[in-house]
């Protein structure tokens, strides 16, 4: 664990969580890094409950909440209003996630320039996923998130003035379980190398299931060079078939001992073993060498407040 999180550690005693509401907001645990992602409503019900959804994380003093970016969310439409009510309506800095796939390269430039304009000075610069049947997007699109990472900083020297308070910051995401595209595990580090010297100022890890996943991505991403910060992205567990789902998602199998203790938990009490591991996870990521956490919210709260209930030093 590095030396911010010790030293905190010393002021909630024995198995006290750390990431409660109490601890944030009594225990100043800022040094150690929290934010939130959520997904921009999709519906009327799915806006009705939205604020409280960023009510209940504002609460946590979060660094700052990403928006994402995908087409059943329309893209950038549906990113930007999200990342617009944030800014107008809370305190929270937003991180407003860009996608290769969401549109060509003119329209992600116009799309990031208008969230640039509305405040925001944070974004994720992904590819996303490869349309169906395709090995490539079409002309005219960034292929790459490097491209898109390349992009963004040519926005920012174009109007450096503005920045003068402090530069955009541009994170990117790395792997720990590899992948699903790449050929070795070497060519994951090379990656991620390669986003950094483009311009990343810190990676958020894919979900992954395993500490020993992340401990090695840290230890020879930092053999490779690379010395921007990574992130955990912690997806709660709530039963087998969600956890099932997104392995699959993610393009890598969910590890047999996750299996076999969901199974083994049956569908009475799989919520609590599974919620326990996650914190688990959490717990151990953070004694691996973390400086904080991201977690995956997809807007439930409940879930989300109980998780962070559960991470203990």
């Amino acid at each position: 664990m590095c030396a911010t999180a010790l030293a905190a550690s010393d002021k909630i005693a024995g198995d006290s969580a750390i990431f409660s509401r109490q601890a944030m907001n009594t225990q100043k645990w800022a040094r150690l890094a929290l934010s939130f992602e959520v997904i921009p409503p999709r519906n009327p019900d799915d806006r009705s409950k939205m604020d409280h959804v960023v009510e209940t994380l504002t609460a946590y003093n979060p660094d700052y909440i990403a928006v994402t970016s995908s087409l059943r969310s329309r893209w950038l439409e549906g990113t930007s209003a999200l990342v617009k009510h944030l800014t107008e309506h809370s305190r929270v800095r937003p991180l407003a996630h860009l996608a290769c796939t969401a549109g060509t390269e003119a329209e992600i430039r116009d799309g990031v320039q208008e969230l640039i304009d509305a405040g925001v000075r944070g974004f994720l610069a992904l590819r996303g996923d490869l349309p169906e049947g395709l090995d490539r997007l079409p002309e005219g699109y960034l292929q790459h998130a490097t491209d898109l990472v390349a992009s963004i900083r040519e926005l920012e020297s174009e109007q450096a003035c503005r920045f003068a308070g402090g530069n955009l910051a541009v994170g990117v995401a790395c792997y720990p379980a590899g992948h699903a595209e790449s050929e070795n595990w070497e060519e994951d580090i090379r990656i991620l190398k390669l986003k950094q010297d483009t311009g990343a100022d810190f990676a958020i890890t894919q979900m992954y299931f395993d500490v020993e996943q992340f401990a090695r991505m840290l230890t020879d991403a930092r053999a490779a060079g690379v010395t921007i910060p990574l992130i955990p992205g912690i997806m709660p567990v709530t039963s087998l078939a969600r956890a099932e789902k997104m392995a699959q998602l993610s393009g890598f199998e969910l590890p047999s001992h996750i299996r076999a203790a969901l199974e083994a938990a049956g569908p009475e009490n799989e919520y609590e073993v599974g919620m326990e591991l996650t914190a688990q996870l959490a717990a151990q990521s953070l004694a691996a060498g973390a400086g904080g956490l991201h977690i995956y919210t997809h807007n439930h709260v409940d879930v989300t407040v109980d998780l962070l209930d559960r991470i203990t030093t």
